[in-house]
């Protein structure tokens, strides 16, 4: 169970030109197991501090210090053991001769099928998170991974990696028990009558989490290559799972990835609050597909996510989705509902009569016959258009979308409707089959997708908040502003709950200091 880690083109000038892109710079770390030096552990010491806690004592920060210490050695400990083999794997060297380790995982369910514990401290991060969310406390930060499997498919191929704390429980010192708690269901341990903060590393456990999933997803290839990121399309959790917490889903915009969003749920981690009440989710997709398609998608996503949970005893599954540009707008479309009077606008004819084969039927079904998903209570809009954009009519956008691979799916559609139902087709309704539709275009403030699909009644069901960036400077008026990207006029949207307009800052206002605390402000409202 234990063991160490072994471990542009001009079309893409062009789509950085447009900077619908959330790129975020790549995290990277390493783990140094130099610091493994197998030496006796001095038990005895740590078990007077062990003592004064269960008294509810108040340890000094030196003998603290120690005992954290024991902690990780007897960790280290067993991992050097192991990868020398031999039968007694929890057999501990003291400075008081032998003692046989126990070891207590129930308290942590992710422990199950874990593949590799590593100690927080041996994860050592070069770059792509700025912040370090960490607790100092009693025990030993640990991360954890855990592998993707038939029994929790919500893990990406590259496995979860989550933080754990280990206690070292010295009531028997001949015979002491190596705890693992999770920290971010409750941050403190009781002894002797007192709360003490757990220690706890969130930082690592995420650093190493993003090295290994920001390759799920190449910003441009997903843009431009759908079939080929098609089976990597998924929502995947990022923290332990926990029926009693409510869900956070991040989604991110076109030419741009999950990783987008490493540095936002680092820092949210750092708020106690926050990481006891919610778990975070992202969905990743290849961006170039049309909205309505991408939505079903989510839109069934989210119901694979819901069904994982409730068969684990989850019952109240609050959902809040933050989206940032095109993220923004497919979020949205969870919480209203589309029927005839969409269908009636497209086609002449009701579904059953279109002469088409069934399987693509369904897929017309799915984009264009859906409900509000009522888990979903709050959408965060980070820059998205609502109104469409111009930039999507500049002529490196138009070179990129000549480039955009749409879904196979949708083009065998398209050619069978023109080939055989071209009739029953509305001009809106051609516009919507057009084999080389991309998500691009239907972001042109004229497109029947902005126009119509997306522009619905906000559900008042729902709270809607608004993080607008801005690249002007104050004394021009918003009206006549934007992010460089998004006029502020098309990312602003009356009746939602909140507002918040963030200057200076370009079309990722999710990276910027003020996004962080209004989203961190948000999720910590009742």
């Amino acid at each position: 169970m234990v063991s160490s880690l072994q471990r542009i083109t001009g079309a893409a000038a062009g789509a950085m030109m447009l900077s619908v892109s959330s790129c975020s710079l790549g995290v990277k770390v390493r783990e140094d197991w130099g610091s493994l030096r197998r030496q006796p552990i001095p038990l005895g010491e740590a078990s007077l501090t062990w003592a004064e806690m269960q008294r509810g004592g108040t340890p000094a920060p030196e003998a603290m210090d120690r005992y954290n210490e024991a902690v990780r050695s007897s960790l280290v400990q067993v991992a050097d053991n192991w990868t020398k083999g031999g039968a007694q794997v929890s057999l501990l060297e003291t400075t008081e001769g032998g003692a046989n380790l126990r070891i207590q995982s129930a308290n942590v369910p992710d422990l199950a099928g874990a593949d590799e514990i590593v100690p927080a401290d041996f994860v050592k991060i070069r770059r792509g998170l700025r912040a370090e969310s960490v607790v100092t406390g009693v025990g030993t930060p640990l991360i954890v991974r855990k592998s993707r499997s038939e029994s929790d498919p919500m893990i990406p191929e590259t496995g979860l990696w989550v933080p754990v704390t280990a206690v070292l429980n010295l009531d028997r010192p001949t015979e002491p028990l190596l705890e693992f708690l999770d920290p971010t269901v409750r941050g403190t341990i009781a002894y002797g009558g007192r709360e003490y903060p757990l220690s706890a590393n969130y930082t690592a456990a995420f650093a190493r989490d993003f090295h290994d999933r920001q390759f799920q997803f190449e910003s441009l290839g997903a843009l431009l290559r759908f079939e080929e990121f098609a089976d990597r399309m998924g929502i995947y959790r990022v923290t332990p799972y926990h029926p009693h917490k409510e869900l956070v889903v991040f989604i991110h915009g076109i030419n741009s990835s999950p990783s987008t969003w490493d540095e936002m749920m680092n820092r949210l981690y750092g708020d106690k609050a926050i990481r006891e009440r919610y778990e975070f989710w992202t969905f990743g997709y290849p961006t170039g597909a049309p909205i309505p398609y991408m939505a079903a998608e989510f839109r069934e996503a989210i119901g694979k996510m819901l069904a994982f949970r409730e068969a684990r005893g989850a019952r109240d599954q609050d959902i809040t989705i933050v989206g940032h540009s095109m993220g923004g707008l497919i979020g949205k479309t969870m919480t209203f509902s589309s029927g005839d009077a969409e269908w009636n606008r497209l086609f002449k004819v009701p579904l059953p009569q279109l002469e088409i084969a069934e399987s693509e039927r369904e897929t017309l079904r799915r984009m264009l016959y859906f409900e509000p998903i009522p888990e979903v209570k709050r959408v965060v809009f980070c820059a998205s258009p609502h109104k469409g954009t111009e930039i999507v009519d500049h002529p490196g956008a138009k070179l990129v979308v000549d480039l955009i691979q749409v879904p196979k799916q949708l083009v065998l559609l398209s050619t069978e409707l023109i080939a055989r139902s071209a009739d029953t087709l509305t001009p809106e309704g051609i516009e919507f089959t057009r084999d080389r539709l991309t998500s691009l275009e239907q972001l042109s403030a004229n497109a029947w997708t902005t126009s119509v699909f997306l522009n619905k009644p906000l559900n008042p069901g729902v709270s809607y908040h608004s993080i607008i960036g801005n690249s002007r400077l104050p004394r021009v008026p918003l009206e006549k502003t934007g992010d460089g990207v998004v006029p502020y006029t098309s990312a602003h949207i009356e009746g939602v709950a909140s507002d918040l307009v963030v200057r200076p800052s370009g079309h990722s206002v999710h990276h910027t200091d003020a996004a962080v605390e209004e989203i961190r402000r948000i999720l910590n409202l009742p």
